[in-house]
């Protein structure tokens, strides 16, 4: 009972220190969700994708590599600084979030297609110069799905409220630009939004739990990059 109450709290904490993040996501999916149930998942893409101009056309062919994979791998690495618990458990939803993205495209909803399918044209649609949608296999957004690992796990070792508001956005407007790209509808963003967050809470959740003294431990040297224009 003590084990259970203390691993109840452990979550709580989590979820209310990181309010700044959390609630600002669980508005933007309420919101989304009613959107699309008034509208229709198409209707309210179209509304999204239509609000194009050149300058968001070049800030959001960029700013949707903030949801590579690549990324992430970035992160595993920079967090071996932090603690080898940290790195081990961002790598863990890493992998988790690729093959449970992969099992739900290919497996649990392959007949649904991307904008460029679903239209069957591009007439309706705005495509940004350069990129090149993907047609097949829609649901969910595994570039939103990473950009919300990434943001909530930065988000757990921020102490500060304005950095995590910062995270949320940055997240956020990488699932917008799959739908402002023609990549992705509204509910694919929701859905890997919704799988980012959750099982990054549960696995840093868990990561607590398994005690060692090699999951505080971690990398010591500083590369002489961090060093650059500190005094000697």
């Amino acid at each position: 009972m003590i084990l259970k109450s203390s691993k109840r709290a452990h979550i709580g904490q989590t979820i209310a220190a990181n309010r700044s993040f959390l609630l600002p996501y669980v508005v933007f999916c309420l919101l989304f969700l009613s959107l699309i149930l008034k509208y229709s998942n198409s209707t309210f893409f179209l509304f999204v994708n239509g609000l194009n101009s050149e300058i968001l056309d070049t800030l959001f062919y960029y700013f949707t590599y903030l949801g590579d994979g690549a990324l992430a791998i970035i992160l595993v690495i920079g967090l071996l600084w932090v603690s080898y618990r940290d790195a081990l458990t961002f790598l863990v939803i890493t992998l988790l979030i690729t093959v449970i993205v992969s099992i739900l495209k290919d497996h649990v909803f392959p007949e649904l297609n991307r904008p460029v399918a679903f239209f069957g044209t591009s007439q309706y649609l705005h495509i940004v110069a350069g990129y090149k949608p993907p047609i097949l296999s829609t649901f969910p957004s595994g570039h939103t799905a990473t950009a919300f690992s990434i943001g909530l796990y930065l988000s757990i070792l921020s102490k500060q409220n304005l950095t995590k508001y910062i995270l949320f956005t940055t997240a956020f407007f990488v699932g917008y630009s799959r739908m402002y790209l023609s990549a992705h509808f509204p509910a694919d963003v929701v859905g890997g939004a919704t799988l980012g967050v959750l099982l990054t809470l549960l696995c840093h959740h868990s990561s607590q739990f398994f005690k060692g003294p090699w999951g505080d431990r971690r990398i010591q040297y500083k590369p002489k990059f961090f060093s650059w224009g500190q005094k000697s």
